[in-house]
């Protein structure tokens, strides 16, 4: 029987045996007695299996603190390789009936931290000082699933594709590689990789570890949720209507959407038909700390991006200072939802921190025409979305039913365009990029403050609406998010009333139910650039988050 004609229970239940047969025994806990706890974050702490160093190591840097310990030879590769890896593993059993990780590598890792740890040794000066190391030397790095990795399959959670491990790694892993970092695991993702709960038919349904009633967004849900729990520091995921920033909003975490081409994407497995992608999807950076976001857009700028990718912009890094007054463009709202309770509280809490610094000037705005412009990158996304044959054709090779976020989503049903249609979307793009360059002219702006959503994380399924990140991604701006809080018991819900945008408004607005539901949800910002303009953000936002965050 081929693989195509194999059912896809039969393909999970296998996939499944293998990730359990590579966490090691001695790794395993019994995660049972958690299926009751709401918010697992802290198990990695009490489990057991991690030792005390391990616990420092995992729990106590961000990716750039923790490159100087590796440099300055206060822990081997080794040492930090496989407390990263027994902490994704521990990660993975905590979300057993579903999942974070896809495929699991814990024992390749192990083997280049070894060599990484020779390589050290014949660096070392006469003074003891490693020389020419390279920028990411020793640094667990996990990546979404739909990075090639040699040897490993790049699923993306459907059946059709697995036992099908890549020959060759993707543009990024190879840079990352090069750079001295050290691949570990890969994460999960949705079926269709298009909506906001990472769940598909192979690995199962990832949940929120800081609140299990909740999502962990998507398409990068895995990653977040990884990155939740610290099995790992700095990941990798792509971003083409919020990908990266929604999962940093369900699970508290720096997520940064560079301007398109800046970080090398070939390789990667979009699930879209050939040559729909119009709206390009973008590889980022998911993180515990802004100034890691920083680092890795650094070190894969001068490090030549386009050598490794022929779709990767030739542009260097350029060390950019920040005006020594800075304009903030504070936008409330984007004319199509209201925030509900505790997001108005975040982006009144952020504002109001940063009216209190004298080197911040506030400027509130109205963004303009998002609705219209919406519709147009739903247009956009249709060109694919819209060719169920293509999708459809993917999941009945192994007889996947569509998963329910999917099903809601309406992007199987969505009318496609015509060729002219196309090119009155085109037209109405480049309209919208004056439209909105004049927005930042015109205000003299350095960047704008929002929301990143028009609330925290929800209910499972519910997450239906990606304006407030989809707009910048029709743009090709930059943006990142910032965690600024999380929901207290202050965050009480309010009339429907206060939802002033019609109905689609007042059903959005209607999901948040209280802090009960939505306890230890995480609140966030987002702070947008201008396209092409990325250090100039990281700079801008990186004195946002101090002040805001009083870092």
């Amino acid at each position: 029987m081929t693989l195509e004609m194999r059912d896809y229970k039969v393909i999970a239940d296998e996939k499944k045996t293998q990730q359990w047969e590579r966490i090691p025994k001695e790794w395993r806990i019994s995660a049972e007695q958690y299926e009751e706890v709401r918010n697992v974050v802290e198990v990695p702490l009490t489990c057991g299996i991690l030792c005390e160093t391990e616990l420092k190591i995992t729990s106590d840097y961000d990716a750039t603190a923790l490159l100087e310990k590796l440099r300055s030879g206060v822990w081997s590769v080794e040492e930090v390789t496989v407390a990263f890896c027994k902490r994704a593993a521990i990660a993975q059993q905590l979300s057993w009936q579903t999942t974070c990780l896809t495929e699991i590598f814990f024992d390749d890792a192990i083997i280049r931290a070894k060599e990484l740890d020779l390589t050290y040794k014949d660096t070392l000066s006469g003074n003891g000082k490693a020389r020419d190391l390279p920028p990411l030397f020793g640094l667990p790095v996990s990546l979404k699933d739909s990075y090639q990795v040699r040897g490993y399959d790049t699923s993306t959670g459907l059946g059709c594709y697995v036992g099908e491990p890549a020959e060759e790694n993707s543009a990024l892993a190879n840079m990352l590689l090069d750079m001295g970092a050290v691949l570990y695991c890969k994460s999960n993702l949705p079926q269709s990789i298009m909506t906001g709960d990472s769940h598909n038919n192979i690995f199962g349904r990832t949940l929120n570890p800081r609140n299990k009633l909740l999502t962990p967004g998507g398409s990068t849900g895995g990653e977040g949720a990884l990155l939740a729990l610290r099995g790992s520091i700095l990941g990798v995921g792509t971003d083409i209507g919020g990908s990266i920033r929604v999962p940093s909003v369900c699970s508290g975490l720096y997520g940064f959407r560079p301007s398109v081409g800046l970080i090398p994407h070939g390789g990667v497995r979009d699930l879209t038909p050939p040559g729909s992608d119009v709206v390009k999807s973008t590889a980022g950076p998911m993180a515990t700390s802004l100034r890691d976001c920083e680092m890795f857009l650094k070190v894969i700028l001068e490090a030549e991006a386009w050598k490794y990718d022929s779709s990767a912009i030739a542009m260097p890094w350029v060390e950019i200072e920040a005006r020594k007054k800075i304009k903030i463009g504070v936008a409330m709202n984007d004319g199509m939802f209201t925030p509900t309770p505790p997001g108005r509280r975040g982006l009144r809490k952020a504002v109001d921190r940063l009216g209190g610094n004298e080197n911040v000037e506030i400027i509130y705005i109205d963004l303009p025409d998002v609705k219209f412009h919406y519709q147009s990158l739903i247009g956009y996304l249709a060109m694919a979305g819209s060719d169920q044959k293509h999708y459809l054709e993917q999941f009945a090779r192994t007889n996947e039913p569509v998963i329910p976020s999917l099903k809601a989503s309406g992007l199987l049903s969505i009318p496609g365009t015509t060729l002219q249609g196309f090119f009155d979307l085109n037209v109405r793009r480049a309209e919208a990029t004056k439209q909105y360059h004049q927005l930042f002219l015109e205000h003299d702006l350095d960047a704008i403050l929002m929301p990143p959503a028009p609330h925290t994380a929800v209910p499972l399924d519910k997450w239906s609406s990606i304006t407030y990140t989809g707009l910048w991604n029709y743009l090709d701006y930059p943006a990142i998010v910032i965690p600024v809080d999380e929901v207290r018991d202050k965050d009480i819900v309010d009339h429907l009333s206060n939802a002033k945008f019609g109905v689609d408004d007042e059903k959005l607005y209607s999901l948040y139910t209280g802090p009960e539901q939505y306890k230890g949800a995480p609140i966030c910002v987002q702070v947008v650039g201008y396209r092409h303009r990325d250090e100039a953000l990281l700079k801008v936002a990186a004195i946002l988050d101090s002040t805001i965050n009083k870092l």
